[in-house]
């Protein structure tokens, strides 16, 4: 069971009406969200990065100003990861492991701040990025200074660990609804990943227990808000436009809607979506007193 706690390193904004079906017109925030869970054997875990000023750097020249002028970004220096976790006495050294859902920029800004860190992604993803540059990269929402000169030495893919069967009933109807194999990156049970394909290629989820014994399940961008799979609000088809694959989106986006409707207990976490970190800011602060 891994006590977690969530942060949010500053954010995106978006027309309202393009991200939740619905929904009027108006500047919606998407932030950009990071998980820090604890291992009692692994240690520090993040999920994801988020944002940092380092966007801003990286977006200033053609063409991937473009990707600043067309997704809005608001960070300053105090809301990247780093700066957050050193004020909880946590520092990039600390960090063991980070587990990057997928190579989009608002999840990656922050991995060249831990230089010692191992990176766990799927391959299938890192494979469909690696080459990218100029348009092609802005087309895939990839940014490829980003990522460290040294990822390919530091990467553990998730394809490589062992598919396993479900845990406990939580993550088995997890299992039963995606009709997806579960990878168990330690061997323990404690960290179960699921492909999640659709919004980007090789995108996938985290599923763990937290220390009272909820199921947890990160979701990356399978559903952007929670508002989205608790009523069964997909985006509107304006916002297929940056899907990879828009078939494998929909499909991934009625199955949380059905997770949700089977199993209400079960804790869904979008990256982009303000509710579950007001519902547990109050609860979680646990992970960092270790």
């Amino acid at each position: 069971m891994l006590p977690y706690k969530l942060f949010q390193t500053g954010y995106c904004t978006h027309n309202a009406k393009v991200a939740l079906k619905g929904e009027p017109s108006y500047e919606m925030k998407f932030p950009a969200t990071v998980v820090l869970l604890h291992h009692p054997v692994k240690g520090y875990i993040l999920f994801d990065t988020g944002y940092s000023e380092r966007f801003y750097e990286e977006t200033k020249r053609f063409p991937f100003s473009i990707y600043a002028k067309i997704t809005p970004v608001h960070v300053n220096s105090k809301e990247s990861i780093l700066a957050q976790l050193e004020k909880e006495n946590i520092h990039a050294d600390d960090i063991r492991y980070i587990f990057l859902s997928h190579f989009h920029a608002d999840h990656m800004c922050g991995l060249r701040d831990f230089p010692n860190s191992i990176f766990i992604c799927s391959k299938e993803a890192y494979q469909h990025v690696k080459n990218k540059k100029g348009i092609g990269a802005v087309i895939s929402a990839y940014i490829p200074n980003l990522l460290p000169s040294d990822f390919e030495d530091r990467v553990f893919f998730i394809e490589d660990a062992k598919p396993t069967e479900a845990q406990n009933r939580p993550s088995s109807i997890i299992s039963e609804v995606f009709q997806k194999p579960l990878f168990d990156l330690w061997g323990d049970g404690s960290c179960l990943a699921l492909n999640l394909s659709g919004h980007a290629k090789g995108q996938y989820g985290l599923i763990f227990e937290n220390d009272k014994g909820e199921t947890v399940f990160l979701a990356a961008d399978s559903v952007w808000r929670s508002a989205g799979f608790r009523e069964n609000r997909p985006p509107s088809k304006l916002a297929y436009v940056i899907m990879d694959n828009i078939k494998d989106y929909k499909e991934n986006f009625k199955k949380m809607v059905r997770l949700h409707s089977l199993n209400k207990e079960i804790k869904i976490i979008p990256s982009h979506c303000e509710e579950p970190y007001q519902q547990t800011t109050s609860t979680s602060k646990e992970v960092t007193d270790d």
